[in-house]
């Protein structure tokens, strides 16, 4: 047994388990980023909803109480623990740091059940979900299949045996021909006998393998892990002590008992701080599976939430493993785990994909090298790849953005998702047998099939690089949360407008027009509240994102309109009857909303955050926003597409194509941050 499956036996048997949580789904449920726009599945925090997590309290009775206030060389890797400065909740122990030491490398569970990186090669090896829940999977090896089954004291072993060697015929060897005298016929001196040795070695041979083609991985038997399961009721940044009592003091005054923990880790890296903690606020509960979801469902309808399930495993789940070879045969038991590797690619059938999306569907996907098949937390088959860092990003990229941008804006786009990546490592999926999943809740990794030459380009030229920003004083340079969204519509909005929590100096709300404009030189400074309505009838608009040439119309500046019945239908849960009027309270620099008041003939309530507000109905576009009543409808008039914090996906592109480098690009969406090598 682990000592983290120790520790959690010991905390559910009297200590209190402390539980560890995903950050809420802000990303997948924002609905807009550029991978969105090319072809049905992007974005990033992406994504359309950033990879920051929302902290919003959703809707909120006016009579409520309590109401919340708004680089080293390749291969020369050196990581170190940090404390930062910062104690841990007195609620848990100290989680070990993502980099105290590399995983096991016998077993496989340990590679996959880490928190931690290890690294391969020079870089950080990153565990990917393909897909879980299943009974079986069917994938095609592309070449010749190398198997590892993991045996039932954890020690993998290789399925298919070397053939015995042949005893060699000794065979005459014809007598040498003299080598020509140096120099003559002027070409170059023999090779020494050392040199000769060397050069006619026989290469040693490859590891024994299977052949290609159809193979197929099934679960004989499954038991799901045994932990405790919490519903998550939002996530505040761990810097954040005040908006932290804040969330809580506003839940227990709704009648939900709250309980503590953190999630994610601060650690160092190159001379860096990638610090990925924040509060997680978790209503106390039955901890068990079935109760959270009846919970979840209660209380989402209640507040107008989507809140997220979140479970530590006290032990790990277990199963047996058939792995099935192209006849239709066994080739091997796998207790717990199957390494598959085949250097020229595994392709598995039927992989899920754009969950909670309107595209969502399965396709076939092709990954590089190297998969796990194991069980997961509920006791059914995954498949998991292992990737290393800059493999992971060159399927990112393309995911993300349009390939056919402009260099420069595909450069930025690298950087910001491998910060992505190293911002999440040791935050999500806990209870998962991998780091990130591959969709926009962490970012969209769509395989090979999705790598080009123009983004593999800009990969390349930007090899370990990720974002960082000066903090106080003689403190490291921190890590920052390059989140983006695929269209500002012409200003950007501060991340505590977007999520709440303090405000972030690298993540700013800033014009994202030509500064020279005389149409938009009212705008320079902000939007607020006084100039909103002018700012998103301005169409069109010169933004960077609509010169680009990448953003849609309807996505830069955008007009909504709802029938009375439609918004009494949409605000029915709210329980304030027919709606009467509407009023933003409260906006950010671009004009973003921060809350929006309902009033209705049995009373009155408000949304909160920027998201919810949104979500509220059917998804607008964008927080910002002007709402009218116009002959018995209701119309939302607005511009841009996301969030609209951290880089404007589009915008970039539009600046790259007026001869802005990716460094400057960089420099303006995320104030006093600048690109630095961690590896």
């Amino acid at each position: 047994m682990t000592k983290r499956s120790r520790r959690s036996l010991l905390q559910l048997a009297g200590v209190g388990l402390a539980a560890l949580a995903l950050p809420a789904r802000a990303r997948a449920e924002d609905g807009g980023t550029l991978a969105d726009l090319a072809g049905a599945a992007t974005s990033t925090g992406p994504g359309g909803g950033a990879a920051a997590t929302s902290t919003s309290a959703g809707v909120e009775s006016a009579l409520d109480a309590g109401q919340r206030t708004a680089a080293p060389d390749a291969g020369a890797v050196a990581a170190e623990p940090l404390d930062a400065g910062a104690t841990a909740p007195a609620e848990e122990q100290p989680r070990p740091s993502l980099f105290a030491g590399a995983p096991e490398p016998d077993d496989p569970l340990e590679l996959l059940y880490s928190r931690r990186l290890s690294f391969d090669e020079g870089q950080p090896l990153v565990t990917v979900r393909v897909l879980e829940g299943r009974d079986s999977a069917s994938l095609r090896a592309l070449g010749p299949l190398q198997a590892w089954a993991r045996s039932a004291d954890g020690k993998p072993e290789p399925v298919f045996k070397a053939p015995p060697a042949k005893a060699a015929k000794a065979t005459p060897r014809p007598a040498p021909k003299p080598l020509p005298a140096k120099g003559k016929l002027g070409k170059p001196a023999p090779k020494s006998a050392a040199a000769n040795k060397v050069a006619h070695a026989p290469k040693p041979p490859g590891a024994p393998s299977g052949p290609a083609g159809k193979w197929r991985v099934e679960l004989k038997e499954g038991q799901p892990g045994v932990g405790a399961s919490w519903v998550e009721l939002e996530q505040v940044r761990y810097a954040d002590k005040e908006g932290r009592e804040a969330a809580r003091a506003l839940w227990e005054s709704r009648g939900v008992r709250v309980r503590l923990a953190t999630v994610g880790d601060v650690y160092g890296i190159a001379g860096h701080v990638v610090d990925t903690r924040r509060w997680s606020l978790l209503a106390e509960g039955d901890a068990t599976v079935e109760g959270a979801d009846a919970q979840a469902r209660a209380l989402g309808d209640k507040w107008g939430i989507r809140p997220q399930i979140h479970r530590e495993l006290a032990s790990r789940p277990q199963g047996l493993l058939q792995l099935i070879d192209p006849k239709g045969k066994v080739a091997a038991e796998g207790h717990g785990a199957i390494e598959l590797r085949c250097p020229q690619g595994l392709a598995v059938e039927q992989v899920e994909f754009g969950m909670g999306y309107a595209f969502h569907a399965f396709e076939r996907r092709v990954y590089p090298g190297r998969l796990f098949a194991c069980v997961d937390a509920e006791g059914k088959l995954a498949l998991v790849a292992a990737l290393p860092m800059e493999r992971l990003v060159k399927g990112v990229v393309p995911s993300e953005i349009f390939a056919r941008a402009h260099p420069e804006a595909l450069k930025a786009q690298a950087v910001t998702a491998r910060g992505e990546v190293l911002a999440k490592v040791g935050a999500r999926h806990l209870g998962d047998p991998y780091l990130l999943c591959a969709e926009q809740h962490c970012q969209v990794y769509k395989g090979l099939s999705a790598e080009l030459a123009s983004t593999d380009r800009a990969v390349d030229a930007t090899r370990g690089q990720a974002l960082f920003a000066q903090a106080r004083g003689a403190e490291p340079r921190r890590l920052v949360d390059s989140v983006y969204s695929a269209v500002c519509g012409g200003y950007t909005e501060d991340n505590d407008v977007v999520w709440g929590g303090p405000a972030d100096p690298s993540l700013r709300g800033r014009p994202d027009f030509p500064l020279d404009s005389p149409a938009l030189a009212p705008f320079r400074d902000g939007i607020g509240d006084a100039l909103v309505s002018r700012f998103v009838n301005q169409n069109p608009i010169p933004s960077y994102c609509s010169l680009s040439g990448f953003a849609p119309k309807d996505k830069v500046r955008w007009k909504r309109s709802f029938s009375e019945a439609e918004v009494g239908v949409l605000c029915a849960a709210l329980g304030i009857g027919d709606v009467q009027a509407m009023t933003v309270e409260g906006r950010g620099v671009s004009g973003r909303a921060r809350a929006l008041r309902l009033e209705g003939t049995k009373g009155v309530t408000r949304v909160l955050g920027e998201l919810n507000i949104r979500k509220q109905f059917k998804m607008l576009p964008s927080g910002m926003f002007v709402v009218e009543r116009e002959g018995g409808r209701w119309s939302f008039t607005g511009g841009g597409w996301g969030h609209g914090s951290g880089m404007c996906q589009t915008g970039a592109i539009g600046r790259a194509l007026r001869g802005a480098t990716y460094r400057q690009i960089l420099g303006w969406y995320y104030s006093g941050a600048s690109p630095d090598r961690v590896y």
